[in-house]
């Protein structure tokens, strides 16, 4: 029995923790290389289970090997002969390992996992920049710039959307790899800006992406980027 999210890039299981604190292996099961928990019941010379731990074989898009492991660091009572109960899907509310799974594992891996679309998006533009630099090196700058208007806009919008969604600046530098610091320096006074903004609007201006009304009169995206890369530099 296991889990499997919807995009099946996880697969959840349960994994059998002996008396030891060992997780149990092919080795430890002299009938064969199964390794599911149950088969850990201490009959027919296997060790038997004191508890288990939630584990996840983790996949990445077009890719049918497992690409990492994953296992939950709480041990978890054993119910021989109840599998809900055991992986804690017996109830209204998940519980158990599959809580686990699913919050510190699940979760936090599909939140900042970037769509396939998106991602074969960056790659093509990736591929197509490299081309345009050595064939028309001023337009691939004029691209570039105009790219890193884009992402930080996005960035500011994306921000904001985690912040009111109650995430933290931990949570915005995780996803953008820095520290929370860094993120709190690079985006926290556009972010408040576009929280003051009335949507649409701005000194003069009618813009209809909100992402651009943080920005001051004749600044754009570009600037911004600029400003808060040489913050971070000091």
């Amino acid at each position: 029995m296991g889990w499997v999210t919807d995009d099946g890039l996880h697969e959840g299981h349960l994994v059998a923790v002996l008396a030891d604190g060992r997780d149990a292996t092919a080795a430890d099961n002299p009938h064969g290389d199964n390794t599911a928990w149950w088969c850990f019941d201490g009959t027919d010379g296997r060790p038997r289970a004191t508890g288990v731990r939630a584990g996840c074989d983790c996949y990445a898009e077009s890719v049918d090997e497992v690409v990492r492991t994953w296992r939950g660091s709480t041990v978890h009572p054993v119910y021989f002969g109840d599998d809900d109960r055991t992986d804690g899907t017996d109830g209204e509310e998940m519980s158990g390992p599959y809580a686990e799974w699913w919050t510190v594992h699940v979760a936090p891996a599909t939140s900042t996992a970037v769509p396939g679309e998106i991602a074969d998006l960056l790659d093509t533009v990736r591929v197509r920049l490299a081309g345009l630099g050595e064939q028309r090196p001023l337009a691939a700058l004029t691209a570039v710039a105009r790219l890193e208007g884009i992402a930080a806009a996005a960035a500011v919008r994306a921000a904001g959307a985690v912040q009111h969604g109650g995430g933290s600046w931990a949570d915005i530098g995780g996803a953008l790899g820095v520290s929370r610091q860094a993120a709190h320096q690079r985006l926290a006074r556009r972010v408040a800006a576009l929280d003051e903004q009335v949507p649409g609007t701005r000194t003069g201006t009618t813009v209809a992406d909100p992402g651009e009304a943080t920005f001051g009169a004749g600044e754009t995206a570009v600037d911004t980027y600029r400003l808060t890369r040489r913050g971070e530099d000091r």
